[in-house]
């Protein structure tokens, strides 16, 4: 990541985490290219900024901001105290986003997540809370930051729309939590004392559960994570790890509004609210990018669901 930074006068220095708290990372995009976006954020006419900016065309990212600065690019004064934020170069409900983009985007949102401890969630169904400090914060769009005027209305201050309809928001979160698993059960293949296929093998056989120990690593472009198996840790491939949660008959309850599909990641028949209980009925499918499972929920909706938002209730 280049270090391009903005002129001072489109932003306010401030050392955040020791008197600010981060707790958003908003998401937007530029209307425009990469290198105009850096040229317009270092004009001093501007009046604006943002702490990175990624180029659709390339997966090229600029860095404008220190992240304890704040940057002006929310549209309400207290969303830029409490945030983060990335300019991806191109144009609201045109630019078709590519895997590169969501990929180097979302790595710096994993890492500014861990840095300053807000969740790795996307809230993409509701406008961000009135209060930039209530809730427990997350990814946002643009488009999802309160009128200031209107807390109801979204967009900011000035209606913004961005990301807009082409931005896969359940794509680009993916992306920012392909690098976390849960406890897992090994499906098959060979658990080996390091993350190479040339390691020495070790004796845990298929079925076995381990759980996560937060290691993960790329070797020759495979993900391995590092599963704890009754006190021994060891490597194992991501494509051989079953993130086995629930079974045929037992409870969990949503933990964000979720949608509620007709088949794994197909038609949306319905959205239940956080905090919905309901039914395992049917063993998981994989695709998507996802984990889905098949649910029947107390309120009447029936259908898949990402299990990504399921805790066992």
């Amino acid at each position: 990541m280049r270090w391009a930074p903005a002129v001072e006068s489109n932003y306010s220095e401030a050392e955040r985490e020791s008197d600010l708290d981060v707790r958003w990372f908003v998401v937007h995009v530029a209307q425009g290219e990469a290198d105009w976006t850096v040229d317009w954020f270092q004009n001093p006419d501007a009046n604006v900024s943002v702490h990175y900016v990624a180029d659709h065309r390339t997966g090229e990212l600029t860095q404008m901001l220190a992240e304890e600065d704040i940057g002006w690019h929310a549209g309400i004064w207290p969303y830029n105290q409490h945030s983060l934020g990335i300019e991806h170069s191109g144009w609201v409900d045109e630019t078709h986003f590519s895997d590169t983009l969501y990929a180097v985007s979302a790595k710096i949102v994993r890492w500014a997540a861990t840095e300053f401890d807000f969740p790795k969630r996307v809230r993409r169904y509701d406008i961000a809370p009135c209060d930039a400090t209530g809730g427990e914060g997350g990814i946002i769009g643009h488009d999802q930051i309160p009128n200031p005027n209107d807390c109801s209305k979204p967009g900011g201050i000035s209606g913004h729309i961005d990301p807009g309809s082409m931005w896969n928001w359940g794509r680009y979160e993916g992306f920012v939590r392909r690098w976390d698993v849960e406890p897992g059960v090994l499906a098959d293949g060979a658990v080996r004392h390091g993350p190479d296929e040339r390691a020495e093998t070790a004796d845990v056989t298929a079925g076995a559960v381990g759980t996560a120990t937060g290691s993960v690593l790329v070797r020759g472009g495979t993900q391995w994570y590092k599963l704890d198996f009754d006190g021994t840790p060891n490597w194992v491939p991501a494509d051989d790890v079953l993130y086995a949660r629930f079974d045929a008959g037992s409870s969990a309850k949503t933990t964000s509004d979720l949608s509620v599909r007709a088949d794994p990641g197909g038609e949306r028949l319905a959205v239940v609210p956080e905090g919905t209980t309901g039914t395992i009925t049917d063993c998981p499918v994989d695709t998507e990018g996802y984990r889905w499972w098949r649910l029947t929920y107390d309120g009447g909706e029936a259908g898949w669901s990402a299990g990504y938002w399921l805790r066992a209730e």
